[in-house]
C-alpha cells in the first residue's frame, strides 16, 4: 500500500509539474494587426482598416468587433463577405478588412473600438482609434485652367473642368450648369452625349466638358456661367467667364426705308436719315459723308454721332442744296455713314424740280408774244 500511494504522489507531481512548464511549451496563439490603427475621420464618413490575421500553421481564428461607438456601425469583411472568423494560412494570409461606418451627426472627439481575433491557441486584441474632425473628411472641387473664355456672340465656347472627389469614398455627382436668360449650358462628362451625372471616386478625378452657346444677338460685355456637381451629401461649384465681342452692324436708310427725296434748284431740302445699330456692340464716333453732283453741295447735322447703342438707333438731318443751274430730272447722291468697324453707302434719288413761277413767266412771255402779233396783224394787215 505505500508503494502505490508513492507511485500515485509521484504521479501527480509529475502531472503538476508538466501543468506548470505547459505555457513554455505551447505554440503562440493568433495576431491581429493593421499598418495604421489610429485614424482622423470626419461626420458621415466610412473608413477602411487593412488588417492582417495571422497564426502558426493553419488554423481557424474567429474575429469579432467590441465598443463600437453608439450609433457607429462597423463591419469585418473578407473575399466578398461579412465574415466572423477566417482560416490563417502562412503562405496567403487571408485579405480581411474593418469597414467602420461614422454617423453624419458625430460629435467631434476621439473615440474606438476593438478587433478580437481568437482561435485554439489564445486571443489577440487590436485597439483602434478614430478621432472626428469636421475638416478631416475632404470634398470636392470643380477646377479648370481656362475660366474665361473670348469671342463673337455666334460662337459656342468650350470649357474643360476636373471634378475631384477627395473624399474617401466614391461618389455619383448629378452636372448642371445656369447661364444668363436664354442661354444654353452643357454640362456632362468627356466623351459623353447624354450623360448628365459622373462617378468620381475617392481621392480619384474625372473630365467634365461645359459647352455654352449664348444667343446671336448678345450684347458685347462679360457673362457669368456658373456650373455646379452634386451628390452624395457632397458639392462643388465653377464660376466661367463668357466675354463677347460682338459685331458691328448698321443700317442707314431714311425712317420710311424710302430712299428718294424731291429738291428744287438753287434750293436747299432737308431729308431725315436714320443710324440703326443692328450689330451686339456699341458703334462708336459715326462720321458721315456725302457723293453730290458737280456743284451742288451736302451738309449734315450733327457732323457726328458719338456712339449708338446695339438695338438703338440715331437721326441726322442732311441738308442737300442743288447748283441753281441744275436741269429737272433725277440725280443720285451717294451718303455713307462710317466708324472705324464698319461702314454703310446708301444711294439718294433726287429729282430736280423747277419752280412754278418760270412756269407762269414762259406762260406771260407765250401769251405776250401773241398779244403782240394780233396787234400788229390788226394795225398793218390791211395794207
Amino acid at each position: 500500500m505505500r508503494t502505490t500511494r508513492r507511485i500515485v504522489a509521484v504521479g501527480a507531481a509529475a502531472a503538476l509539474l508538466a501543468a506548470v512548464g505547459a505555457p513554455a511549451w505551447a505554440a503562440p496563439g493568433p495576431s491581429v494587426t493593421t499598418p495604421y490603427p489610429a485614424v482622423v475621420v470626419g461626420p458621415g464618413e466610412t473608413v477602411t482598416f487593412e488588417l492582417t490575421v495571422s497564426a502558426p500553421g493553419r488554423q481557424r481564428v474567429d474575429l469579432a468587433v467590441r465598443d463600437v461607438p453608439k450609433g457607429w456601425r462597423a463591419v469585418l469583411r473578407g473575399g466578398g463577405f461579412v465574415i466572423d472568423g477566417v482560416m490563417t494560412d502562412p503562405d496567403q494570409p487571408p485579405a480581411v478588412e474593418l469597414e467602420v461606418e461614422v454617423p453624419p451627426d458625430a460629435a467631434p472627439g476621439r473615440y474606438g473600438l476593438e478587433v478580437v481575433g481568437s482561435s485554439a491557441t489564445g486571443t489577440d486584441v487590436l485597439r483602434i482609434d478614430l478621432r472626428v474632425s469636421r475638416g478631416a473628411q475632404g470634398g470636392v472641387a470643380l477646377t479648370t485652367d481656362s475660366p474665361r473664355l473670348a469671342g463673337p456672340a455666334d460662337s459656342t465656347f468650350t470649357f474643360d473642368l476636373q471634378l475631384r472627389n477627395d473624399t474617401p469614398r466614391d461618389a455619383t455627382f448629378d452636372l448642371g450648369g445656369a447661364g444668363p436668360p436664354g442661354w444654353l449650358v452643357d454640362v456632362r462628362p468627356v466623351g459623353e452625349q447624354l450623360a448628365t451625372s459622373i462617378r468620381v471616386g475617392g481621392g480619384e478625378s474625372e473630365s467634365v466638358q461645359v459647352e455654352v452657346d449664348p444667343p446671336d444677338d448678345t450684347v458685347a460685355g462679360r457673362y457669368s456661367v456658373l456650373v455646379r456637381a452634386a451628390g452624395g451629401g457632397l458639392s462643388a461649384r465653377a464660376e466661367l467667364v463668357v466675354e463677347i465681342t460682338g459685331n458691328y452692324e448698321l443700317v442707314f436708310t431714311t425712317p420710311d426705308e424710302r430712299l428718294s427725296a424731291d429738291v428744287g434748284a438753287g434750293g436747299t431740302t432737308t431729308v431725315v436719315m436714320v443710324v440703326r445699330n443692328t450689330g451686339t456692340a456699341p458703334l462708336a464716333d459715326l462720321r458721315f459723308d456725302a457723293d453730290p453732283p458737280t456743284d451742288w453741295t451736302v451738309r449734315f447735322v450733327p457732323e457726328r454721332i458719338p456712339q449708338v447703342a446695339p438695338g438703338d438707333s440715331a437721326q441726322v438731318r442732311v441738308l442737300i442744296t442743288p447748283s441753281g443751274d441744275a436741269v429737272a430730272g433725277d440725280y443720285i447722291v451717294r451718303l455713307s455713314a462710317r466708324n472705324d468697324q464698319v461702314s454703310e453707302d446708301v444711294d439718294l434719288r433726287t429729282t430736280v424740280r423747277t419752280s412754278g413761277l418760270w412756269g407762269f413767266v414762259g406762260i406771260a412771255l407765250i401769251l405776250a408774244a401773241l398779244g403782240g402779233l394780233w396787234w400788229v396783224f390788226q394795225r398793218y394787215g390791211r395794207r
